[in-house]
């Protein structure tokens, strides 16, 4: 349970008015999974509720007898399914049992040692509320603990309106950091994204299906997908036998921080078990230099270690407070800690209102804070977030609201940096006045 904020109700009600941006709901797709063959045609919503039972499987610990339940409201909202007609999302949640997969068919091309193919779902239940489901054993350790996956968005999922776009936006989005997907032959991808279908065996010649699936998928991923990819051919004579894809994310570039200082590499180990995201302990080291981010990090453990001090409730945010402003080097007096004495004659009025703004700036860093991070880390900081909020609407989820946003960022600032101390307020104060 986070820490009850002493901050005033109305600057809650204040802030509460900052809009912010819808945020990802990535989960880890297995591979052997992104790169099957159905052997009957999969429709967009057979698509998307399989990623939906796929993610709430990896997020959630099944039943003693191996089954996983979710409620069919969410999966709708999910999926982005806003239609009435429940009885087709509940036939077509049903036919998932019917549909045999061969996996991992990019391999087949290769070096695949061993041909694996059954039903990913092969026991569905359902009531007017509730979808409770298996997964296959033989694909069961791949989905729950892969050692490769695609990290698959829900919140672009959602988007779709053809299968084959959303399959194709799954083949394309595991290679996103290499730049470039895997070679396979025309026809295995189009039975990847059709299906053993009578409807992929009309698609006899390439230029039909380009025509009519890829031109239509690719315009649709680039769209409303957050990649870019443009389809490539391999030629064999005149004649197209394999196809890939440039894969690439539009904007400014996402550079991975690569250590390979060992000294470096442990102090990222340190400053993750004081509490710190991975992503944002690389980050730091290359925003400060070794010895100041040492000697933050050894300053924060000490002053952990004293017993004679208070107890520092949220590491994380000390240390980074400890490298805003250097205490590794000179400790901030205590004299300057009061704002009261710094700053005579304000009114209890006026001091809610440097609170309410600090408040609504702290928000608005927060989610600076948030992009940054790699999606692994943005998925377990919204998990923590509701698993720790009481309040069902203000929970983060595929249609999270305003209010449930604005609740979500208040909560990671005061995870992130902790309740503001009268020192900051008097920097912040201080700042404000000089601008």
């Amino acid at each position: 349970m986070a820490k009850r904020s002493d901050t005033p109700r109305t600057a809650v009600r204040q802030i509460a008015l900052f809009q912010v941006p819808d945020v990802p709901k990535p989960y880890k797709k297995a591979v052997q999974v992104v790169h099957s063959k159905p052997r009957a045609p999969m429709s967009l919503v057979q698509r998307k509720v399989s990623n939906s039972w796929l993610k709430n499987a990896v997020q959630n610990k099944p039943d003693e007898e191996g089954w996983w339940s979710i409620r069919i409201a969410d999966m709708a909202t999910e999926i982005g399914f806003d239609s009435n007609n429940r009885e087709y999302l509940r036939d077509s949640a049903l036919e998932l049992m019917r549909i045999v997969f061969e996996w991992d068919v990019v391999a087949v091309e290769g070096k695949r040692p061993k041909w694996k193919a059954s039903v990913l779902f092969p026991d569905v239940e359902m009531t007017a509320e509730v979808v409770r489901y298996r997964i296959s054993t033989q694909l069961r350790d791949q989905v729950l603990n892969p050692d490769m996956y695609a990290m698959i968005d829900m919140n672009v999922v959602a988007k779709f309106r053809r299968a084959p776009s959303l399959a194709l936006y799954e083949f394309c989005v595991r290679f996103e950091r290499i730049g470039r997907t895997a070679e396979i032959p025309w026809e295995s991808f189009r039975d990847m994204v059709l299906g053993e279908s009578s409807e992929a065996k009309s698609y006899l010649e390439y230029k039909y299906f380009k025509q009519k699936v890829m031109k239509p998928s690719v315009a649709e991923v680039n769209s409303q997908a957050d990649i870019q990819v443009e389809l490539m051919e391999t030629h064999e004579g005149r004649r197209i036998k394999n196809i890939w894809f440039t894969v690439h994310k539009p904007g400014p570039p996402q550079l991975e921080v690569v250590i390979d200082d060992e000294r470096v590499m442990k102090l990222v180990g340190e400053m993750v078990n004081i509490g710190l995201l991975q992503s944002e302990a690389k980050r730091l080291t290359t925003q400060h230099q070794f010895e100041e981010l040492s000697a933050a990090v050894t300053y924060v453990k000490r002053r952990m270690a004293d017993k004679r001090a208070a107890t520092v409730e949220n590491p994380a945010a000390y240390l980074r407070q400890a490298l805003k402003n250097n205490w590794a080097i000179v400790e901030t007096p205590a004299a300057n800690a009061d704002v009261k004495k710094a700053l005579p004659g304000r009114k209890a009025s006026g001091a809610d209102k440097l609170i309410e703004q600090y408040m609504a700036e702290q928000l608005r860093q927060a989610e600076g804070y948030f992009n940054e991070l790699d999606a692994a880390d943005q998925d377990a900081l919204i998990q923590r977030y509701n698993a720790q909020q009481e309040v069902p609407g203000l929970r983060i989820g595929a249609k999270a609201g305003k209010a449930a946003k604005t609740a979500y960022f208040t909560w990671v600032g005061l995870q992130t940096w902790g309740q503001p101390n009268q020192q900051q307020l008097l920097e912040f104060a201080t700042e404000k006045l000089m601008g």
